[in-house]
């Protein structure tokens, strides 16, 4: 019975991994370590599950083996080793009405089960935990502000994460939308749009970032990101593009600096620290806009810089979480093994 417990419980997590990690790949072809991670552990349960499943359906055999032989109530069983045949038999008692041998001969097997394949799934899934445990409890320990939090020492730095031709993908519009409320209840700080162009992409993360943050058609195309980070952060939308004359606000050009060399998160904050002590604009501290599983990392990297950080977190859809947490926890994970280096 317990076998088929375990073969049913792991079908069951087979299918909710493949829910969390299958959207990305079906919505918009996204191929990440993090799904990728993903498949590969639906794949494991999925393996260990049928394993399960099998061996309770090898179980039930017996036990119906027992019950034909104890006159169809299963009797107690005892196994011993028959030193004259050379193999393990099984006695069936049937209180008070004897006992019957049972062996292989006759259809039992009687041989002594193995504790080996116990022993690698819990090896196994013991390292699955640690892996996401290690990664996740890192990434809730992550400091954040509020909207209103700040200082006049203080600069935000807008992570790039990607661009389409000249348009953000849907999480660098999501950064690009929390830093806007934050820079309209912070009027007094600069930001520094950070990301240099990649594969695929027409003009600079940075650029880009920008753009939508300085231009008022930009601003308004699918004004719902904005209303989406408004909603986390627990500031009513409307509001503010009420008293904009039904417009999302734009930020004032001076107020936003270019990284257009970057091309990964340290390189983001380090050159954002550089362009920032550089100009007029000395900060003692940084709040760091990304979404919430990349931000205990980005601020151990600004940390490691020699400057304080703490994170501003932008929206980020279920589909995608899952992808790019375990992403996370592999960078961590990855992280953690070069500094001890």
């Amino acid at each position: 019975m317990k076998h088929r417990i375990c073969g049913i419980i792991g079908i069951v997590i087979t299918l909710i991994l493949l829910i969390l990690y299958l959207p990305p790949l079906l919505i918009y072809q996204i191929i990440d370590i993090g799904n990728i991670i993903g498949y590969i552990v639906a794949a494991l349960v999925l393996v260990f599950s049928i394993q399960e499943l099998v061996r309770a359906g090898a179980d039930s055999g017996k036990r119906n083996y027992d019950r034909s032989q104890a006159g169809g109530t299963r009797g107690k069983l005892h196994r011993q080793f028959n030193h004259d045949m050379g193999r393990d038999t099984v006695l069936i008692e049937r209180g008070g009405l004897g006992s019957f041998t049972a062996d292989r001969s006759i259809g039992y097997d009687g041989d002594r089960t193995s504790h080996a394949p116990a022993i690698i799934w819990t090896i196994i899934f013991a390292l699955i935990i640690a892996f996401y445990a290690q990664g996740l409890i890192r990434i809730a320990s992550a400091s954040t502000v509020t909207a209103t939090e700040s200082g006049s020492e203080t600069s935000l730095v807008i992570l790039g994460c990607g661009v389409r031709g000249r348009r953000p993908t849907r999480m660098l519009r999501q950064r690009i939308e929390a830093a806007r409320l934050y820079l309209l209840t912070n009027q007094d700080i600069v930001a520094v749009a950070s990301g240099g162009i990649g594969a695929g992409e027409s003009i600079s993360e940075a650029s880009c970032i920008r753009d939508y943050l300085t231009s008022s058609s930009l601003a308004d195309q699918d004004r719902t990101f904005f209303a989406e980070a408004c909603r986390l952060h627990g500031i009513d939308a409307e509001q503010i593009i009420s008293d904009n004359g039904g417009s999302v606000p734009v930020i004032d050009a001076h107020r936003v600096l270019v990284d257009q060399e970057s091309s990964n998160t340290e390189e983001n904050i380090g050159n954002a620290i550089k362009l920032l002590s550089d100009g007029e604009y000395p900060s003692s501290s940084l709040v760091l806009v990304t979404q919430g599983y990349h931000l205990y990392r980005s601020e151990r990297i600004a940390a490691y810089k020699g400057a304080e950080a703490a994170g501003f977190t932008a929206p980020v859809e279920w589909w995608a979480e899952p992808t790019y947490a375990t992403r996370e926890c592999a960078s961590l994970l990855y992280h953690l093994i070069d500094i001890s280096h």
